[in-house]
């Protein structure tokens, strides 16, 4: 493209010295027109295919040159399009010090005005930019490395304004068209809202370049949605905060080397909450290196504004995954946030590892306090296929169930501190679906479990009540306090199933299964009870023998939700055999050791029968 160039300015300046010689004469005589055909054939040996449609007239003030009108062109690396005025001058003083036998071009000028053109695509698989309106002017150009000024205007997209207003030199070798340097320096550029400042060089042909750049505090809402008008696709999910991401600025430095090591490093406000990335590119062995940090940052603005949204987890994380997709080598990431606050939730001292290569990435650490606890997890994402999949390990310790649960359930009626072993899988491209695919089980502890919705007591003394057992007391306290729970769980088919979980109460003993439907939030549980004793506890009311070491099964269901119902009642079955059995005793006793008896009122002789199942029912089922 440089040769190009060159050629075109050379041809131009040649014909300028002539008519410099003989203007007058030249006016009539010499017609730039009978030029075309060599312009053209110039260009097409360097790539450049020209169509010269308008007409090309002189130009002598304030400078002398010649303006080409309609100008259309292609070059298959680089630009095509079309231009409606093209004006190529140079100053009369360089004109007659010029020496047409050096590489030494003149001090020119070059203007370009209604231009549309349509640039290549900067990597494979993206898609070409495509400048409308494009009106550019450059004073005093040289390719010699001498300092000239640029300004251009152009759209892009649906309207979206671009500015340039900056200073440049340009060193390039006219023989080869090789850019060796490039210096651009006050630099001053907007694209819509966003305003872009800052210098930097470029040498060998952009193989390297150092400078900084840095942006004013934009809208970047706005900017997205600007850009959307021409690309549907391009778009921010509806966020809890309407502020969120309306006051966005950067400011980077950065030392690139293509053969060799390139650095990066950016300051980024999001909303006044600044972090900082660090980058760094290994062309050689093609590795990248990713270090983010920050003190505190609020995540909860930038969440979906539903939070039943199916796609709140694809919002939050995949911008973490976006340099390890579109990074073909391999690539690591490092993550460290002293404090990441969600909706009803504060996670501290966030540190992640993650290495990629080819669509593949791996979670070598993470680890976080939360609920009072800490947690710890390896893993792997697979998104070469179109359906994502993962593998999880992962370890807690010391969760305060009470705080968990009231952050992510809308329920605060278990409360311990929870531990657990885990390894999980699962695929699919939304919550409902990764939560339908969820395969995997481990290990669970409960330190000081309670349950504040059922005094679990109390539920097996009124229970226990229907089979002759007393002292019941009157009142009780609020929920159960347990012993330490262990037990194991399994993931399969949307449910969390729980088995071999065992704790205690006073003197009754818990063995329990039951499973969580994960998506609706809802439980069922069957817990068998055992009282090892001739009572529920020190305080607790007294137990018949029938009822002693002998599983009593309570049947529980309920939600999480926040105005979940719950439900716990004894075996229907058991109940009605046990009750069956007592009758019969206390029947039997009656009916052969108590003879009938004569109502003094009335005269008239009792029924035992009916004094035993009046008893039983009045006593034992109020």
């Amino acid at each position: 493209m440089g040769k190009v160039i060159t050629w075109l300015l050379k041809t131009v300046v040649s014909l300028l010295v002539i008519i410099a010689i003989g203007v007058g004469y030249l006016l009539v005589a010499v017609d730039p027109n009978d030029f075309k055909p060599e312009i053209k054939s110039a260009a097409a040996s360097q790539g450049l295919e020209l169509s010269l449609d308008g007409n090309l007239s002189w130009q002598f003030l304030p400078q002398i040159g010649v303006v080409v009108e309609q100008v259309e062109f292609a070059h298959s690396t680089v630009a095509s399009g079309k231009i409606s005025e093209l004006s190529l001058s140079v100053s009369w003083a360089e004109l007659f010090n010029i020496d047409l036998s050096s590489n030494r071009l003149p001090v020119g000028s070059i203007e370009v005005g209604d231009a549309t053109i349509l640039l290549a695509e900067l990597a494979p698989n993206t898609f070409p930019i495509q400048l409308k309106r494009l009106n550019a002017k450059v004073n005093n150009f040289s390719l010699t490395g001498e300092g000239f000024s640029l300004e251009a205007s152009a759209q892009v997209f649906s309207g979206l304004a671009l500015d340039l207003d900056a200073t440049l030199a340009l060193q390039v070798d006219t023989n080869s068209g090789v850019i060796n340097e490039v210096i651009v320096s006050e630099l001053e550029a907007s694209i819509d809202s966003m305003e872009i400042t800052g210098q930097f060089n470029a040498r060998n042909n952009f193989a390297t370049a150092q400078g900084s750049l840095r942006s004013n505090r934009f809208d970047l809402q706005q900017l997205v949605r600007t850009v959307g008008m021409s690309f549907p696709l391009v778009k921010l999910p509806m966020m809890a905060s309407k502020d969120a991401l309306t006051a966005v600025s950067w400011n980077s430095s950065f030392n690139t080397d293509m053969n060799g090591l390139s650095t990066f490093n950016t300051q980024l406000e999001l909303d006044n909450q600044v972090i900082n990335i660090a980058s760094k590119v290994d062309h050689r062995i093609h590795n990248l290196y990713m270090r983010v940090s920050g003190d505190q940052f609020d995540m909860s603005h930038y969440l979906a504004a539903d939070s039943n949204s199916s796609e709140q987890n694809g919002a939050l994380f995949a911008p973490l995954a976006v340099p390890f997709a579109l990074w073909l080598g391999r690539s690591q990431m490092e993550l460290s946030l002293s404090k990441l606050k969600l909706s009803d939730f504060d996670a501290d001292n966030i540190y992640i590892n993650l290495f990629g290569n080819q669509k593949v990435l791996r979670l070598s650490s993470f680890n976080s306090d939360i609920f009072g606890g800490q947690v710890n997890a390896t893993g792997r994402l697979d998104m070469r296929s179109s359906t994502p999949s993962f593998n999880l390990q992962t370890s807690l310790s010391n969760i305060d169930l009470q705080l968990a649960l009231a952050a992510m359930a809308d329920s605060s009626d278990i409360s311990g501190l929870l531990s657990l072993e885990a390894t999980i899988q699962s695929a699919g491209n939304n919550r409902d679906a990764i939560i339908q695919e969820l395969r995997g089980g481990g290990e669970i502890i409960i330190l000081d479990p309670a349950y504040a919705a059922i005094n679990a007591e109390e539920m097996f003394c009124n229970a226990a009540a229907l089979l002759g057992s007393g002292d019941s007391r009157n009142s009780w306290s609020k929920g159960t306090q347990f012993e330490t729970l262990t037990g194991n769980y399994q993931l399969a088919d949307g449910k969390l199933q729980f088995s071999d979980m065992k704790t205690a109460t006073g003197n009754i003993a818990i063995a329990a299964r039951g499973s969580i439907k994960l998506a609706q939030q809802r439980y069922n549980l069957i817990a068998d009870t055992r009282v090892n004793g001739a009572s529920t506890s020190a305080s607790g009311c007294s137990v018949n023998k029938q009822l002693q070491n002998r599983s009593l099964p309570f049947v529980c269901s309920g939600s999480f939700e926040q105005d979940g119902t719950t439900s716990c009642k004894p075996d229907e079955n058991l109940i009605r055999d046990l009750l069956k059995d007592s009758v019969y005793e206390q029947l039997g006793e009656k009916l052969f050791n108590t003879p009938a008896t004569t109502d003094g009122d009335k005269g008239q002789q009792s029924d035992p029968l009916k004094s035993l199942l009046k008893g039983i029912f009045e006593n034992n089922l109020r």
